[in-house]
C-alpha cells in the first residue's frame, strides 16, 4: 500500500491501547485449553460456589469433578480428540459438564438450537458426522421423525430437572412429563456417567486452533452456518474481560440469560463468568416476561443481554421502584443500541442506582462473541468502546480494500486470537469473510459491518451493510439515525427501521419505521403522524422516513435481536402512501 493512499493506520497506531496498563498491554493470550483456562483459573477457589442452579449451589470443587468424571463417560464411551459430539440441549449444569469435558478430550461440542426446525437439526447433526448425540428430554420429540436419517450410536437425555433443588425437583418432575423410549442407545445423562466409572480420560495436548464449540448463525445460502471457535478464541475472550480494568469481585454473580447454544452465550455467557470465578446463573429457558423478577430473586451484580431486552427490563414492574446499586456491569450487545434507547437506559440506571452506564459493546459469533465494550466509565455516548486487548482493529474502504484513517466510513475488519477457525464445511463462504491481506499478511474478519474509530480509540458502528437502504438516486439511508430520534420518546417501547419498496419507480427502497408503544398510548394514529412530522422536521431531506407505522410487537430473534428481516419480508410491499392518506398526511 503506497504511503499517498492512506497516511494514517489506525490499526498499527492502535489507539485504544492507551486505555490499558503498560503490564496488560504485553500479556500473551492463554496458551491451553478452554477446560484447563477455565479450572486453573479457579484453583483457590475450590469451596466457593461456581453454579448458582435455580438455589442449588455448586461449588468450583464439583464443578471439576462433575466435567472430570463426564470425561470418563465420554471417553468410555469411544469419544476421542478431533470427534465431535452434537447437543440439543440448554444451559443445565450437565451440558456445561458435558461441554467442558469434551475440550478435555480435544473433542468439539456442536451446539444446536432446540429452537431450529427438524430440518435444520438433521442437517446440522448430519454434518457434523458426530456418533453421539445430547439431547435435553424436553426436545426428545423433536427429533423422532429423524433418527433414521441422523444415525447417532447414543443419545445422552439431559433432564433439567436433574440438579435443581429437591422441591422443585419433585415440581418440575410433575410438570414435565416425557415420553422417552430409553434402551442402550438411549440412556439418562446419569446412566452414561455410571458407564464411564473404571475409565480415566486421557487430556488432550493443548492446540490453539483446536475447536471448541460450532454454535450457528445466519447463512447466505438459508442454512445457518456452523461458527468453529477454538479455544484460543474462547480465552481471548475470558482473557479480555479478566484484564479490562472491569470492576468485578471475587464472590460476585452473573445472570446468564443467553443460550449456551450460540456464540455468544458459550463465550460470554458460560465459559468468561466461569473463568472470572463469578458465580453462573444459567437460567435454561429464558422468559422475556420474567425478566424483572430474575434481577429481583438473584440481586446479580453482571449480567449480558441485549438493547431489546434491556427495554423490556427497564419497563417491567419489578424494576420501578427498586434499588439497583447492587448491580456493578450490565453488558450490552448483539444489536446496535441507538441513542434514544441509551439515553432513556442511561436515565433509568443512574436513577436507579447503578455506578455505571450500561456497557455497550459490540461483537460477532465469528470473532467469539466480543469486540470491544465500554468499560466502567471509560465510555462515549454512541459508540460500542474500545476494541479489547488482544483484538486489532481497522477500518476498511469497500471497494479498494485501502485502510481508512480517523473518522472515516468503512468495514470494520478485525484480527487477532478472536477469530474463529472458520464456517464449519463452508470454505468459500469462510473465504468470503475471512481475508488475507498483502499488505501485513494477517487474515481479517470482514465483519459486513460500517463503522469508524475516532483518535482515542472508540469505535462507532453505524450499521449493517446489508441494512443500508438505497433509495431510487443511490442514497444510502443508515437506519440507526432514525430509530435513535424515534427511540427518544418514552412511549416507544422499542421501534426499527426497514427498507420497502419505492411505489413510483422499478428500482430502490425508502425507510419506513415500525413502532411498539407503551400500552399507556391510546391514540396510536396520532403520536405516528406526531414522529412522522418531527422526522421531517429533524432529518436531512434524504434520509427521512416515508412513514411511521404502529404494529403490536416488534419481532425478535431467538437471540433478542430486532428482527428487521422479517419486517423486510411482511412489509415489502407496503403502501405508505395509502397508510399516510389514513393518518391524514399529505
Amino acid at each position: 500500500m503506497s504511503e499517498s493512499v492512506v497516511k494514517t493506520r489506525i490499526s498499527v497506531e492502535k489507539p485504544w491501547m492507551k486505555h490499558y496498563s503498560e503490564e496488560v498491554r504485553n500479556l500473551p493470550n492463554p496458551q491451553t485449553t478452554a477446560y484447563r483456562y477455565m479450572t486453573e483459573s479457579n484453583a483457590n477457589r475450590q469451596n466457593e460456589v461456581a453454579i448458582n442452579y435455580y438455589g442449588k449451589k455448586i461449588t468450583h470443587a464439583e464443578l471439576k469433578k462433575n466435567i472430570d468424571a463426564t470425561a470418563d463417560a465420554f471417553a468410555a464411551a469411544g469419544v476421542k480428540e478431533g470427534d465431535i459430539v452434537s447437543f440439543l440441549s440448554v444451559a443445565t449444569p450437565e451440558t456445561i459438564y458435558c461441554i467442558y469435558a469434551l475440550n478435555k478430550l480435544g473433542a468439539t461440542a456442536n451446539t444446536i438450537d432446540p429452537r431450529m426446525d427438524v430440518e435444520s437439526i438433521r442437517r446440522a447433526v448430519v454434518d457434523s458426522e458426530s456418533k453421539i448425540f445430547v439431547v435435553i428430554s424436553v426436545s426428545y420429540e423433536k427429533i423422532v421423525p429423524i433418527l433414521d436419517d441422523i444415525k447417532q450410536d447414543l443419545i445422552i437425555t439431559v433432564s433439567p430437572a436433574t440438579s435443581l433443588p429437591f422441591i422443585k425437583k419433585v415440581a418440575m418432575n410433575l410438570k414435565v412429563k416425557t415420553n422417552i423410549p430409553y434402551s442402550d442407545k438411549v440412556i439418562k445423562y446419569e446412566d452414561f456417567l455410571a458407564k464411564g466409572q473404571g475409565t480415566t480420560a486421557v487430556e488432550a495436548p493443548y492446540k490453539g486452533d483446536a475447536v471448541f464449540s460450532i454454535p450457528y448463525t445466519g447463512g447466505t445460502t438459508g442454512f445457518a452456518k456452523g461458527v468453529m471457535i477454538t479455544n484460543d478464541g474462547a480465552n481471548a475472550t475470558a482473557h479480555n474481560f479478566r484484564y479490562s480494568g472491569l470492576y468485578h469481585e471475587q464472590g460476585d454473580s452473573f445472570l446468564d440469560i443467553i443460550p449456551v447454544f450460540t456464540s455468544y452465550g458459550m463465550c460470554c455467557g458460560m465459559h468468561m463468568p466461569l473463568s472470572l470465578g463469578l458465580v453462573l446463573i444459567p437460567i435454561p429457558k429464558f422468559d422475556l416476561s420474567q425478566y424483572g423478577k430474575l434481577y429481583k430473586t438473584y440481586k446479580p451484580n453482571h449480567s449480558v443481554s441485549t438493547p431489546a431486552f434491556y427495554e423490556t427490563l427497564m419497563h417491567s414492574k419489578e424494576l420501578q421502584n427498586m434499588d439497583l446499586s447492587f448491580i456493578k456491569c450490565l453488558g450490552s450487545g448483539g444489536d446496535t443500541m441507538n441513542k434514544g434507547l441509551e439515553k432513556k437506559l442511561g436515565e433509568f440506571t443512574k436513577s436507579h442506582g447503578m455506578k455505571y452506564p450500561i456497557s455497550q459493546g459490540y461483537g460477532l459469533s465469528e470473532a467469539s462473541a466480543a469486540v470491544s465494550f465500554c468499560v466502567n466509565d471509560i465510555y462515549k455516548s454512541g459508540s460500542v468502546g474500545i476494541p479489547s486487548i488482544t483484538i486489532t482493529a481497522g477500518i476498511f474502504d469497500e471497494d479498494s480494500g485501502n485502510e481508512l484513517s480517523y473518522n472515516e466510513i468503512g468495514e470494520v475488519c478485525i484480527t487477532g486470537p478472536s477469530l474463529m477457525k472458520g464456517y464449519y464445511k463452508r470454505p468459500e463462504e469462510t473465504a468470503n469473510v475471512m481475508r488475507k491481506h498483502e499488505d501485513d499478511g494477517k487474515v481479517w474478519l470482514h465483519t459486513g459491518d460500517l463503522g469508524y474509530i475516532d483518535e482515542d480509540g472508540f469505535l462507532f458502528i453505524i450499521g449493517r451493510i446489508k441494512r443500508m437502504i438505497t433509495r431510487f438516486d443511490g442514497h444510502k439511508v443508515f437506519p440507526v439515525n432514525i430509530e435513535s430520534l424515534v427511540a427518544r420518546h418514552k412511549e416507544v417501547n422499542n421501534c426499527s427501521v426497514v427498507g420497502v419498496a419505492d411505489m413510483d419507480r422499478t428500482q430502490g427502497h425508502y425507510p419506513v419505521v415500525f413502532v411498539e408503544f407503551d400500552d399507556c398510548v391510546d391514540d396510536k394514529d396520532t403520536f405516528c403522524k406526531n414522529i412522522y412530522n418531527e422526522c421531517h422536521t429533524l432529518l436531512e431531506e434524504r434520509g427521512r422516513p416515508v412513514a411511521v407505522v404502529a404494529i403490536d410487537k416488534i419481532p425478535l430473534t431467538g437471540s433478542g435481536k430486532n428482527d428487521f428481516r422479517t419486517l423486510e419480508k411482511e412489509y415489502e410491499k407496503f403502501d405508505y402512501k395509502a397508510w399516510n392518506e389514513k393518518l391524514g398526511i399529505k
